[in-house]
Order: C-alpha cells, then structure tokens, then sequence
C-alpha cells in the first residue's frame, strides 16, 4: 500500500488593514458595534474647538469623516460589513485596498501624539522632502514636509485612500 504524500497546508491569510466607508456621521456607532462583535478597528478620534453662536465647545470628533479602519482578513469581510453602518470598503478595481501596517502605526502616532489638529485630505498633495520630526510630541515620526496656505505641515501618506497632516514648526524638523 503506498502511502499518499503529506502536501504543505497553505499559510493562512494574515490581516491586513483596510478602510471602510461608513454611513454619515455614524463612526463611532459603527466602532462600537464593531467592538462588540470583536472586530479589530481603529477609529482615529481627536478633541476639536466648536463655534456655536452662543459657545464655544471642545468635542470628539473622527479625523477621518465617513471612514473607520479594519484589521481582518479577507474571510471577514463579510461580517464587517454584516455590521449595521458599515457600507463598503474602499476598492479599487472592485477588490478591497489593504493599507500597509506602517501607514496605520504612523496615523495612530501622528493622531495620539500631535499638539495640532490632524487634518485628512482624500486627494493628493504634491510629493515632498522626507522629514523627520526631531523634537517635540511627535519625535521620531518621518513624513514629508510640505507648504499650505503657507504653514509647514508633515503629511502621511495613506495608499490610494488619502494622507494626514498636521502643523509643524520648522525648527521642529530635519532633513532625512
């Protein structure tokens, strides 16, 4: 009797992070009925100054407006969107864009750690100069510096989704 050969299991599907658009204003409904049905997420939320005609306000907004982020694999893309808000990831040529894991480390660090608001652009801005912030809250973090409406702000690019940016002082930077 010959025995059969024992053939390598395929690797298994590593997560990736990928970008969700959500229904308007329900970002946060959506993180939490996320965490309820253990799907790992991040919701990049920051503290912003409101101007109402009688006050002003500090509340709790997303960075990014309409979008969340998921760290599954493509068997879960199902149930991402099984949940009540989530609408559709964002594609291109109809297949789900994973977002490199660095791209997210540094938004989570720009979001956690900048003394500015960050600010979320969907198109793109002219590439340049690789930076590298060399003191302050966000030291450490590489990005390129650009000029707009003349304030220097280091942008992280996010790949065929947008970028984040935010208000650096020159003094703060150096040339990589």
């Amino acid at each position: 009797m010959t025995e059969l050969p024992i053939l390598p299991k395929a690797p298994a599907p590593e997560s990736r992070w990928y970008a969700v658009y959500t229904a308007p204003r329900a970002e946060k409904k959506v993180s939490e009925r996320f965490t309820v049905t253990g799907i790992e997420h991040y919701l990049p939320l920051q503290k912003v100054k409101r101007q109402w005609s009688d006050r002003i306000k500090e509340v709790i907004e997303p960075v990014v407006h309409g979008y969340i982020f998921v760290h599954v694999i493509p068997a879960d893309f199902r149930r991402v969107l099984n949940t009540y808000g989530a609408i559709q990831f964002v594609k291109e040529f109809y297949k789900p864009v994973p977002i490199p894991d660095n791209q997210i480390a540094r938004l989570k660090f720009m979001v956690d750690f900048s003394d500015e608001p960050v600010e979320f652009m969907r198109e793109e801005l002219s590439p340049g100069e690789i930076v590298s912030i060399s003191r302050g809250p966000l030291q450490g973090l590489m990005g390129e510096l650009i000029e707009v409406k003349g304030k220097h702000k280091v942008v992280v690019r996010i790949e065929k989704f947008g970028c984040a940016l935010t208000t650096i002082p020159l003094s703060s930077i150096s040339k990589v």
